[in-house]
């Protein structure tokens, strides 16, 4: 081959392969070309190394053997007489030799500097294609969001455990997706994905009165809302968990949630719904000056004008419309006594439930405020009011009757057994009927008997 067709074969210029030929005996190649040389003779077939070996008269050079590489093969005396030395076949061979350490020393010149640059290379451009490679494309992703906000939505008026098993097959596709590889904007999309699913499973766990599980499920929301750095699951998360902490009579450890919260809260209906909650825990602990300062500053967070993409815009369980803050209103004038505030915000809650749109009509919210509602009129010895706020309660299905209505029914029960009306026989009518009631909740629908709550 000519001067130029070696020097390209070596990877080395032209002008220093002329400076060897003219030089002769006197030139002494570098260690790096040298190894580019010995490493092209390697390789050529058993004439071209026979004639090399005749015209040098005298052996192939010896050269250090670098364990695990034995390129000793082929059927001449010459090359079977040689001794094991560096030797690699393909890029892969080169770069585990990388990875041993065998590039140190002599061994170094048993390496084409061709050879290493063009595997460093290739190696760089067949990582940058398997990373721009991914199992997930916009419209899953899109599909997926979709699914959340549906599930969302629909949950606030459908039964708990049908909405649960679609979560939980929605959730086992991200699980899967994840599993695969993505881009990493894609793998933060699948985490917020996962978290939200998460939290409404957390939520419908709550509603059936598993705090345990809830407590884990909401756990988990709060671990991917923090891979993928999402504030607005983070305050929501928070707020979930601290509902957990109140309905597992811990309100202490609830509050602080609650407050952790508000360092995530984005927009305003995520701090109006924070500061509600603390102020109903508030109220459970009897503090009327600390739920205050939590109802004053919801209204004024409610007049700001900013909005985040999972309370606002997927909404439904993660929302926090008008209907569910007096609702919510409602409850935390209970805890303190104050059944003319109560049954303002309770009858204001049940009033834009029942005239606003039918899928944001919140079945469960609802009959919360319902049953608050029975209450204040009982503080205010109406045990009509009472009963009529609570008809449309007790004519509900058993696959809605969620477990918060069964504890809200047992405090109703205990003020229909005070001396006020213990001997009323509307009393004695309207105790039977919520006993037969608290019966049958969603939960004792679909699960045995002796199964744990």
């Amino acid at each position: 081959m000519s001067i130029r067709e070696f020097a390209a074969h070596l990877g080395v210029h032209e002008r220093l392969v002329s400076k060897w030929e003219a030089g002769g005996e006197r030139v002494h190649p570098r260690p790096i070309n040298q190894a580019a040389l010995d490493t092209s003779l390697a390789r050529s077939d058993d004439v071209v190394r026979a004639r090399f070996a005749a015209l040098i008269d005298q052996p192939l050079i010896d050269r250090p053997a670098v364990p695990g590489f034995d390129v000793r093969q082929g059927g001449s005396e010459v090359w079977n007489a040689m001794p094991a030395q560096a030797s690699y076949s393909s890029d892969a061979e080169l770069l585990a030799l990388v990875d041993t350490g065998a590039m140190r020393g002599d061994a170094l010149a048993a390496i084409s500097e061709r050879d290493l640059i063009m595997a460093a290379a290739h190696e760089a451009s067949e990582h940058a294609g398997r990373a721009e490679s991914t199992n997930v494309g916009t419209t899953l992703l899109e599909q997926l969001d979709a699914d959340v906000t549906r599930i969302a939505n629909d949950y606030v008026h459908m039964p708990p455990v049908p909405m649960m098993v679609e979560m939980l097959r929605v959730r086992r596709r991200v699980y899967r997706l994840l599993e695969g590889h993505q881009r990493p904007s894609d793998t933060a999309h699948l985490y917020l994905l996962a978290g939200a699913l998460s939290g409404l499973l957390a939520n419908a766990s709550t509603d059936l009165g598993y705090f345990d599980a809830a407590g884990e499920q909401a756990r988990a929301a709060w671990a991917y809302a923090e891979l993928c750095e999402h504030d607005p699951l983070r305050a929501w998360t928070r707020g979930m968990q601290a509902l957990i902490e109140y309905r597992s009579e811990r309100p202490r450890r609830a509050v602080l949630l609650a407050q952790g919260g508000q360092r995530y809260a984005e927009s305003a209906t995520s701090r109006v719904r924070l500061l509600n909650i603390e102020a109903r825990i508030w109220s459970r602990l009897g503090s009327t000056a600390e739920t205050e300062r939590c109802i004053r500053a919801a209204d004024e967070a409610r007049d700001g004008e900013s909005s985040d993409t999972l309370h606002d815009d997927v909404g439904g369980v993660f929302g926090f419309d008008q209907p569910k803050s007096h609702y919510y209103a409602g409850a935390t004038y209970i805890h303190l006594g104050q059944a003319q505030p109560a049954l303002e915000a309770t009858s204001r809650a049940i009033d834009l439930y029942v005239n606003g749109p039918t899928d944001k009509r919140s079945y469960g919210a609802e009959s919360l405020a319902r049953v608050d509602n029975a209450a204040a009129h009982l503080i205010n010895g109406s045990l009509d009011g009472a009963a009529a706020a609570l008809e449309p309660v007790l004519e509900l299905a058993e696959d809605k009757r969620i477990a918060q209505l069964e504890e809200r029914l047992s405090a109703v029960r205990q003020r229909l057994a005070s001396p006020e009306f213990r001997d009323a026989g509307e009393a004695h009518d309207l105790d039977e009927r919520i006993e037969d009631f608290c019966g049958s909740s969603a939960a004792r629908s679909v699960l045995p008997p002796d199964a744990p709550r």
